[in-house]
């Protein structure tokens, strides 16, 4: 669990609530994530509250006050403390657009914050459908109007690393192409990066030139013209793209199995996740055996769920293109037509899900001190097994509804549409 950060600590009793929204925050964030790094950059007396408004100026502090008031409220079911949240939730919104009419200020960090962290409460404790989409797309926006290499510097990892995952997160669900595709940016995200950084920024760059596939395969198939050559060319350049970042992750994939530290096996379960199952692995795409993953540590199982996100993306975007015979079989490590996508979609939906697993026999908990990689593989995986009558979309449905809102942001939950595919 994160440590608290108890020099936002005050000895006055009038803000003492206060003081404890925003060590209960910390202690159930992401320790390394941005919101976590922003409040350990803080001082208590910027953070005193004056009606619904915080006594700094800053509108990062006015977002951030908000969301933990908010946050503390609807995990501890007090209706009174949620209002208030809501409230201070208001004028942070209020503060963001005024600022926002100030073209001296869209760059500052400040207003990078605190949209971010309208996002992150938005995940958490949402006000209305997918409006955390709406703040992580005006971040994205923000940050184009900014130089790469500038905008990075002295920044902390935890800040990088949460603008990065809702830029690209937000950039799939809707379909738009990412400023993070740009050669200038992924250069700009790898400086100074230790091998373990450079392997997930693979991972990251492949889900960034998803985006931009996306887009494009999207606009070829609304517009198909079989009798046009310009059509089958553009298809076919978009399959070849997509083949060759197959390739890429094959290739990835190989390097992580080579490291020793990265050791991975299966064992097998019955669905509730005990070891009551004695069948052997099975690796048939059409079977339904799940099987839990161990690996050496909880980084290594995030790492391999990244991957096949990217691979599951990577899939997606091959099956529905429009086709005329075989895919091209001049790339390595594709399925050999496209009616093999989603076969292989689901192996990797399948380790992905023995990942979440693991992540959960280890830590317990899948709650906001989660890497949002973690919460990203649930939404992907429930996406592509929720209508599968397999032990792994049973296992899938039993973790979302047993323990449901204890286990996904709760406004994920509009964007993968498991309310209205989960039972009651």
């Amino acid at each position: 669990m994160p440590e608290a950060h108890t020099v936002l600590l005050s000895t006055s009793p009038r803000i003492a609530g206060f003081d404890v929204y925003i060590c209960y925050t910390q202690s159930h964030l992401l320790r390394d994530g941005l919101i976590a790094s922003a409040i350990a950059d803080i001082s208590a007396v910027d953070l005193v509250p004056s009606g619904t408004a915080v006594a700094s100026r800053q509108v990062s502090h006015q977002a951030i006050m908000s969301f933990a008031t908010l946050h503390f409220g609807i995990q501890h079911r007090q209706a009174d403390i949620a209002g208030q949240g809501y409230a201070m939730y208001g004028v942070a919104l209020k503060q963001l657009n005024q600022v926002l009419t100030d073209a001296t200020r869209h760059t500052h960090d400040e207003v990078i914050v605190a949209v971010a962290a309208l996002a992150i409460s938005e995940c958490l404790v949402p006000t209305g459908p997918n409006n955390y989409l709406t703040h992580m797309r005006g971040l994205e926006r923000l940050v184009d109007l900014q130089d790469p290499v500038s905008f990075l510097a002295g920044k902390s990892p935890g800040f990088c690393k949460g603008v990065r995952f809702m830029i690209l997160f937000a950039s799939l669900q809707l379909g738009t192409p990412s400023i993070l595709a740009a050669s200038d940016w992924k250069k700009a995200m790898r400086a100074d990066s230790s091998y373990e950084k450079l392997q997930e920024q693979d991972l990251f760059d492949v889900l960034a030139d998803c985006t931009v596939l996306l887009a494009e395969r999207d606009a070829v198939s609304s517009a198909w013209d079989p009798h046009t050559i310009t059509a089958r060319e553009q298809r076919d350049d978009i399959q070849q793209r997509a083949c060759c970042l197959l390739t890429h992750l094959h290739e990835w994939r190989l390097r992580w199995d080579d490291d020793l530290k990265n050791t991975f096996y299966d064992t097998p379960t019955s669905p509730s996740g005990s070891e009551e199952s004695q069948l052997a692995c099975n690796r048939d795409p059409d079977g339904s055996l799940v099987t839990a993953a161990t690996i050496k540590t909880v980084p290594a199982a995030v790492m391999l769920m990244l991957y096949n996100i990217a691979l599951m993306h990577v899939l997606q975007i091959l099956a529905p293109l429009p086709r005329e015979g075989s895919a091209p079989r001049n790339v390595s490590h594709q399925p050999e037509t496209a009616g093999g996508y989603p076969a292989h979609e689901r192996l990797a939906a399948r380790e992905a899900c023995r990942c979440i697993q693991y992540y959960i026999s280890t830590r317990r908990r899948l709650d906001a001190s989660a890497s949002p990689i973690v919460h990203w593989a649930v939404g992907a995986v429930w996406t592509r097994l929720r209508r599968d009558d397999s032990v792994e979309g049973a296992w899938m449905r039993d973790l979302l509804t047993r323990r449901g809102r204890q286990v996904v942001a709760e406004g994920l939950w509009t964007t993968y549409k498991w309310a209205n595919s989960l039972p009651e």
